[in-house]
């Protein structure tokens, strides 16, 4: 019984104290294992747009000292969503959010020979943070945005 005790404080020592992947700066999140920033001022959760004008939107974001955001992979932003809750599926550091679709982007390849190449096209997925499901979906409609960057500075 003191061996259970012993291993569970343990465990729980280790989960406060453990560092997370994310750090916050006023509203922007740093993924440290996947260096990428992360749009999350209340815009997040105000803003739905059209595909092409979510584009141009983080085409035109300037948020902190950075210019260069973009529309999220679809990888990226599954990357931010914590399954292990429901409601919200979201990753705790971040603050905002809405109840509803996120646009993201899978950007289609083509074989040329025996390289891929990225073609100038790309199909479009929508990811629901309030239940962690995704869906396939037409480039109609609107969604939420989440601008997501490089870790580089431009």
């Amino acid at each position: 019984m003191k061996t259970l005790f012993m291993l569970s404080a343990l465990l729980l020592t280790q989960s406060i104290f453990a560092e997370s992947k994310y750090v916050r700066e006023n509203n922007i999140i740093y993924d440290k294992d996947l260096k990428l920033y992360w749009q999350d001022n209340i815009q997040v959760s105000h803003t739905k747009l059209t595909l092409e004008n979510s584009i141009l939107y983080c085409k035109n974001l300037k948020l902190g000292e950075f210019t260069n955001w973009r529309l999220p992979t679809y990888e990226e932003l599954l990357s931010i969503g914590n399954y292990e809750v429901y409601k919200p599926t979201i990753n705790e550091s971040f603050k905002n959010n809405a109840s509803g679709h996120f646009w993201s982007i899978i950007y289609k390849r083509v074989a040329y020979g025996k390289a891929w190449t990225p073609k100038n096209d790309f199909y479009v997925k929508r990811i629901y943070f309030s239940d962690g499901y995704s869906y396939d979906n037409d480039r109609t409609g609107k969604a939420y945005i989440r601008c997501t960057r490089e870790d580089k500075k431009i």
